[in-house]
């Protein structure tokens, strides 16, 4: 389990790479140094042998060889202080050599030869496994054309092989030493840098099904932990919110079909025990249907709200005339009104095409309309209106009622939610009208809005999509999902 955290991983990745780099690093600058050194003792070993091999210094060895070390020192000066010289001929056999040459074997590379008799200068080191390296020119003279003399420079390299063993050392020391730390470090940087997932997964351990209203402590919201956790509690409302729905959708539906089995099993136990004349029977059995009737109006809404949310709602499309169709849901309620002594008018004239399915367009607005009269008392009037603007039908149905609180517009279309919880079943309805409203509405790309001020009463406002608009398809057939805000 260590082994697979990301604290381990990140301190492995950083470990290794940090190592990579130091090698490649000290590689690059031991073999910088090492061509520098050399190249400036080749530098040193031409300018001598280039001053030996100079027409004035040759008569000399020539004729003196025995005393090399006296006519370099004469001639040359310092420069060939520490220096082996040694004179050969064109087969690479000795003329001349300065004493301090002593024991040292420095035997011509054959490589060395071929070059010297292609008048090249030839570089090489001699390695003796007693003492250090030694850096050897080769320099070539030629004379009417042909090899005649090969002019041997020598020179050790204790100096520069002394300088690249204490790099070497140094290397060998600071870079395991630095990796320790690296990795000492880089294991403190990742438990520091990780330190808020931990805080988020303690934090996320607590959150259940039942504490969705805790949330992730937010250290830095400006990092990417930062917005990780901020979104994860972004999502944690949005559950907490769907669960909240979820379990007053639930409540909501036990109450509302428990009421009315409550009463059927009442009545039918009161009439199994006193009914028994067909009359009463009749009675029961009217009653009971009523009831019956109700829960089978409320499992149907949900049953279409649930199609709509989940599957999709299928749309009948057609051209609809919403004078006409608005027409026939005030006649159909003209006997509602007058019963209820509300005046019910309707203004708008002029044909207004939209491509809608009809039977749930006259659901949407029949609706309205019901709600209006509802909850509008007696003297109040209810106005229903059309027209047209910005490639939209605006209906309008507008009342003198009781108005809604600020506070319950917001919740008006979702499920089951009644703005006066004390109202009776008869007069409260089941909460499900002005959710279907919406759904429809925005099955047929259109929205719903609402100005209400209490004691004035409401006005709820459609905007559908005029028939030229380009939001169905030629078939007359769209299935259009529902979406729930």
């Amino acid at each position: 389990m260590f082994f697979k955290s990301i604290r381990f991983t990140l301190t492995l990745w950083y470990s290794v790479t940090l190592a990579l780099i130091l090698i490649v690093f000290s590689s690059f600058l031991y073999a910088t140094l090492r061509n520098q050194l050399y190249e400036e003792v080749d530098r040193d070993l031409l300018a001598v042998a280039e001053a030996i091999a100079s027409p004035t210094f040759e008569p000399f060895y020539r004729s003196a060889p025995a005393e090399m070390d006296q006519l370099l020192e004469d001639f040359i000066g310092a420069r060939v202080a520490g220096k082996y010289v040694r004179i050969l001929d064109r087969r690479g056999e000795p003329r001349a050599a300065t004493s301090n040459l002593g024991n040292i074997s420095l035997p011509p590379n054959q490589r060395a030869l071929i070059a010297a008799a292609a008048n090249r200068i030839a570089y090489e080191t001699h390695r003796d496994s007693d003492r250090y390296p030694v850096r050897v020119i080769s320099y070539p003279l030629l004379v009417r054309g042909q090899l005649d003399t090969i002019v041997q420079v020598g020179s050790s390299l204790v100096g520069p092989t002394e300088i690249l063993n204490k790099i070497l050392l140094i290397f060998t020391v600071s870079i395991p030493l630095s990796l320790l730390l690296l990795v000492y470090g880089g294991w403190f940087l990742a438990g520091r840098a990780l330190k808020p997932v931990d805080l988020i997964t303690r934090s996320a351990r607590r959150i259940t099904a039942e504490n969705l209203s805790h949330r992730l402590d937010v250290v830095n919201p400006r990092d990417e932990i930062g917005r990780l956790a901020e979104t994860f509690n972004t999502t944690l409302a949005r559950l907490e919110n769907s669960f909240n729905r979820t379990r007053r959708f639930s409540a909501d539906v036990s109450h509302e079909l428990r009421t009315p089995l409550t009463i059927l099993r009442g009545e039918i136990e009161v009439g199994l025990k006193w009914a028994k004349e067909p009359a009463e029977f009749r009675e029961l059995m009217q009653s009971n249907l009523e009831e019956v009737n109700r829960m089978s109006g409320i499992i149907e809404s949900l049953l279409e709200l649930s199609r709509a949310e989940e599957k999709g709602l299928s749309l009948n499309l057609q051209e609809v005339e919403l004078c006409e169709l608005l027409q026939e849901v005030t006649q159909q309620l003209r006997t509602l009104a007058d019963e209820k002594g509300v005046q019910l008018e309707f203004a708008g004239t002029l044909p207004v095409h939209v491509q809608g399915d009809r039977v749930r367009l006259h659901q949407v607005f029949l609706n309205l309309l019901g709600n209006a009269l509802k909850y509008t008392e007696s003297g109040g009037k209810v106005r229903l209106f059309l027209e047209t603007g910005n490639g939209y039908a605006k209906v309008a149905v507008s009342d003198t009622g009781q108005g809604i609180p600020a506070e319950d517009i917001s919740c008006i279309f979702d499920r089951f939610y009644r703005v006066d919880r004390a109202r009776n079943r008869a007069h409260g309805g089941s909460g499900l009208g002005l959710s279907l409203v919406k759904s429809y509405t925005e099955a047929h790309g259109g929205r719903i809005e609402v100005v209400s001020e209490v004691g004035k009463g409401s006005t709820f406002t459609v905007f559908l999509p005029l028939a030229d608009s380009p939001s169905t398809d030629d078939s007359g057939k769209v299935d259009k999902p529902l979406r729930r805000h």
